[in-house]
């Protein structure tokens, strides 16, 4: 029997919620408090005791300092299609249909504007390591005329992100990132997977074809990957040799 769209969703971030209970106040490894770690394409995400929600022109923004009763403090109505809300450090990264936006959180209540990375219309992912971000573009009738790929900024000056490299890729959807190891959702194409130790000059590794793949979590040891037909779970304890742990479906 198959498994249904919202049973799946719980699938896919039960994990996830667990992790977040476990670890409530933990700071995570770039440097944000989080609570817990999400895909690139989802539209919510906390950092600094704040919920962010994007809906289609809208970024929300909650405080949990109560975390049982979350109270809306501020909504930002922005002039673009967002798909993607990804935090990194004191910055949110948001993907939309028009292009790469960052918004500084050092004030978390009210985020601000700093910089931008436009692009022809497109759906637009998008994950963050240091001074580069990976953004994945899908080319389709739902999507836009973008060609399809990954591009690659640099966002050493975060007020002007600078696209350094593109490469083709068939309709890329999901990303994450593990150390120097960038794995890539194409679907029925399989995961790829790349070494972006020179992040301007990745070098593909390898091809996972054990699913249609739709976006991946790296966290701890364990790379959490949606597929239409469920979740595959993968050891990348060896982050450029990820190992089939199970498939759930």
């Amino acid at each position: 029997m198959k498994i249904s769209i919202l049973s799946k969703m719980l699938l896919f971030f039960s994990p996830i919620i667990f992790l977040c209970a476990c670890e409530k106040n933990s700071v995570s490894n770039n440097g944000a408090a989080q609570t817990g770690k999400g895909g690139s394409i989802t539209r919510f995400t906390i950092a600094k005791n704040y919920l962010y929600v994007v809906s289609n022109h809208f970024l929300n923004v909650y405080s949990l300092s109560d975390p049982a009763k979350p109270r809306q403090v501020h909504t930002s109505d922005l002039n673009y299609d967002i798909e993607t809300i990804y935090p990194y450090g004191n910055y949110l990264f948001l993907g939309t249909r028009t292009g790469l936006y960052i918004y500084s959180i050092d004030t978390a209540s009210s985020p601000s504007l700093i910089g931008e990375a436009k692009h022809a219309r497109s759906c637009d992912p998008v994950v963050v390591n240091d001074s580069v971000a990976f953004v994945t573009l899908k080319s389709s009738s739902g999507c836009g005329p973008a060609e399809a790929g990954l591009y690659i900024h640099d966002i050493a000056d975060i007020n002007h992100p600078v696209l350094k490299k593109t490469i083709p890729l068939p309709d890329p959807m999901g990303l994450g990132i593990q150390d120097s190891i960038l794995y890539v959702c194409c679907g029925s194409a399989g995961m790829k997977v790349f070494n972006v130790k020179d992040p301007y000059s990745p070098t593909l590794i390898s091809t996972q074809a054990d699913g249609k793949y739709l976006d991946v979590i790296p966290y701890n040891g364990i790379l959490i990957c949606n597929d239409e037909e469920g979740i595959i779970l993968y050891d990348i304890h060896d982050p450029a040799k990820p190992a089939l742990i199970k498939k759930i479906s």
